[in-house]
């Protein structure tokens, strides 16, 4: 473990046009910055996104064919500054609802938040493909759905 001492040797062996970082990383360590309470708000909702996962994956097990893979994976991570207008981020989780692939992401954009949430998925004949997206932002939703038509795949190796 490092101690005092080798840390002081450390600062010791920095040239001096690199002091001035070695100084704010370490005022940042002692004297974090306070959170920004939108960057807060939707971290408390992604911890609680993540506490319902597991009763959200058995009530889409229940509802889907045995053979379909469902499971969740989420992460992301914010910032804020004098550059970032306000705070910047998101957090993201996937699943799969039977054959439709779904995201939801909760932003951060120039400290507005957002929640968009995109399906896609392709129809059983394989004949098209279908995306449907959902924001939600300043207590507006807007909904839209395309349709591609694809070529239907006969080699499934890659």
């Amino acid at each position: 473990m490092l101690t005092r001492d080798d840390l002081k040797a450390l600062i010791d062996e920095l040239p001096p046009e690199k002091l001035d970082l070695a100084r704010l990383n370490l005022e940042s360590i002692l004297h974090p910055p306070a959170l920004d309470p939108k960057i807060e708000r939707i971290m408390r909702r992604s911890e609680e996104m993540q506490n319902q996962l597991p009763e959200r994956l058995k009530q889409l097990q229940a509802g889907c064919k045995p053979e379909t893979i469902l499971g969740f994976y989420g992460g992301g991570g914010f910032g804020s500054g004098p550059g970032l207008r306000g705070g910047q981020g998101e957090m993201a989780y996937s699943w799969w609802e039977n054959i439709t692939y779904v995201t939801h992401r909760m932003m951060l954009h120039a400290g507005r938040e957002m929640d968009i949430v995109e399906r896609f998925q392709l129809t059983e004949d394989e004949r098209k493909l279908i995306y449907k997206s959902e924001i939600h932002a300043e207590g507006r939703v807007v909904k839209r759905t395309e349709e591609f038509s694809v070529t239907p795949r006969t080699d499934y190796s890659s």
